[in-house]
Parts: structure tokens; sequence; C-alpha cells
């Protein structure tokens, strides 16, 4: 199956392309680090953990790019109406206590 794209979304997806390289630089040297100072015995476990850590937060970066990437202006203005300063308090409606 193939997909065509616009221009603009082979445009949209090479600049997220570039925002992930540039956010996974400082993660990818830190695991390499990581890696590169672990004794194989110590491969696993808690360090294996940390390494996982770190390159979940290169995915969590990788999807605040894309969406840092959407068109979140409104045309429409704020509303004008007050917002409620706080709930009113909630009245018994039983006449007695069990």
């Amino acid at each position: 199956m193939t997909t065509t794209r616009t221009p603009e979304q082979v445009a949209q997806a090479q600049q997220l392309a570039e925002d992930i390289r540039s956010q996974a630089e400082d993660i990818l040297q830190e695991v390499a680090q990581l890696l590169s100072d672990t004794p194989d015995e110590q491969l696993f476990g808690d360090r294996e953990f940390v390494v996982r850590q770190r390159i979940l937060q290169l995915v969590s970066r990788s999807y605040a790019a894309r969406i840092a990437q959407k068109k979140t202006a409104t045309s429409v203005p704020a509303s004008i109406a007050r917002t409620a300063d706080e709930p009113p308090p909630s009245l018994a409606t039983a006449s007695e206590t069990r």
C-alpha cells in the first residue's frame, strides 16, 4: 500500500525528523556512555532500567516535538464570561441522620 504525501507533509516530516535528531543527540550520547562504562556482568538489572528510561525520554520528546508542530492558534476570541469562583456548598437533603 503506497501513500502519496503532499509536499507540505514531506516538509513537515523532514522538519520533525530534524527536531527529533537534535533532541536525540544528548540522550544517545548519555546511553552510549552508560553502556561503555558498564562491565558486562552489570549490563542488565538496574543499568538496563536506566537505559530504558533514557530511551523513553527520547520517545517522549519526539511526541512533544510533533505536538509543537500543530497549529494551536484559534481565530475565535476568548470567552468574556466570568469563571466560577467556587462551587456552592452542598446542603444536606435528608431530614435526619441514619
